[in-house]
Parts: structure tokens; sequence; C-alpha cells
């Protein structure tokens, strides 16, 4: 499996909140969008390694519910297996980016394979989808300079997030993913959920919980504005 659940009852905390004194350290990487308040609040929920047989699906049914868009960050071989799963997210009006082609950790992987990875998972994106394939995440928010200069000289923009609910953890449920994302969530905020076999019970019943509360505000959940260059 490629998310093994943990038990860190810390995660979620240290990963939206604890972190922000360490976000200007990568200048060139979106941590949340800016709020305009002349807009309605805005929240882009993604997705991370997808495409898969059953969550993909149930997420986009989800989505068309709430007449929401939202980011699916892809694994290449998951492409691979359901392309027609990634021209379904594209034509409902989400966007994708790029999580490797087998969810490499790039801090313990060289950074030629880590960089062969980036670029085998956009050629299979960009065959399924006929764009360039300008957003890309790395497993476990393991950002290194070379990823980020690889980004750089194709027009990529690395998206990290600032709300991390962790609905792959040992113990999370629906409840406590809706809760920690309805408390620490603000206009522009990213958030981090799983199209994943692993966290489908939870992320399911977790995203309704959360459209719901955000739609009976007035909130607005967007896909993730993409530059019109990358690899």
């Amino acid at each position: 499996m490629i998310l093994p659940p943990v038990s860190h009852s810390w995660l979620p905390w240290w990963t939206s909140v604890a972190t922000r004194p360490l976000r200007p350290w990568w200048p060139h990487t979106w941590w949340r969008m800016e709020a305009s308040p002349a807009h309605p609040p805005t929240v882009y929920l993604t997705f991370d390694d997808g495409p898969t047989a059953i969550a993909t699906e149930a997420l986009l049914r989800i989505l068309r519910h709430y007449d929401a868009r939202a980011t699916f960050f892809l694994i290449g071989h998951h492409v691979q297996a359901h392309p027609q799963r990634v021209r379904r997210i594209v034509e409902a009006g989400h966007a994708v980016g790029n999580h490797t082609f087998t969810h490499v950790d790039a801090w313990q992987t060289a950074r030629s394979t880590v960089i062969r990875e980036l670029e085998d998972t956009a050629r299979v994106i960009r065959a399924h989808t006929g764009g360039p394939v300008p957003l890309l995440r790395p497993p476990y928010g393991h950002l290194t300079p070379a990823l980020c200069r690889w980004a750089g000289r194709h027009g990529a923009r690395v998206v990290m997030w600032d709300v991390m609910p962790a609905d792959f953890q040992r113990g999370a449920s629906p409840t406590s993913v809706a809760r920690f994302t309805t408390a620490h969530v603000r206009s522009g905020s990213i958030v981090v959920l799983h199209d994943n076999p692993m966290t489908e019970p939870v992320t399911l019943q977790a995203l309704e919980a959360i459209l719901r509360w955000g739609t009976a505000r007035g909130w607005r959940f967007e896909a993730l504005p993409t530059p019109t260059t990358g690899p």
C-alpha cells in the first residue's frame, strides 16, 4: 500500500500549523492562495494518489453534487492503469497535477530517480489530457531544492498545503477529519485529502461533511489555477 496508516496524533497540527514559520524558505511554493475580500471565501481541495478504481468515481460524484471543483495529484502508474478516469477528472472541470510515478520519497531517493519519475508522470498525464502538467506535489510533502529547481525550469508550481487533516492516519474518522478541516480552514486554504482505497471509508464521508458545511456558509470550492506552461 502507498500510504501505511500512522498513529501520530500531532501530525495534523504539525503539518497544518507548526510548519508556518518554515514556509518562507520555499517562496516559490504554494502553501495557500491569496484571499480576496471582494470574493466569497474560497477553499482549494486537493486529492493525492489517484486515480483509483473506486475512490475516484465516488469523489467525483460527491464533488459534482455540491458543484465543487478540486485538484487531483496523480501517480503515474495509476494513470496508466486508469486512463479513462483521468479524462473524467478533467472533463468534470477539475485540475490535475504530478505526484511522481510510484509515490517516491524525494528525501530517500536519488535525485536522478526523482526527476525521472516527475518526467515520466508528466508525460503519461499529458498523453491523456492533451495539455501541460504545471502543478506538482512531492509525496509526503518532502521538498528538495532539486525538485523545486526542476519545477522552475519547466514552468510548474510546487503545491503544498496549509490544512492537512490526515485522513490516512490510524484512528482517523470522518468526524475527526471534517472537524479538523473546518476548524483550521481559511479563505485561500489548500486542503490535502487522499484518493486512495485505504482512506476511502474516512475521506468520502468527511468530504461530504466539509462540502455541506462550506456550502451552507457560502464558501466556494475551486480547482487550483493552472499556469499555461508546464512539462
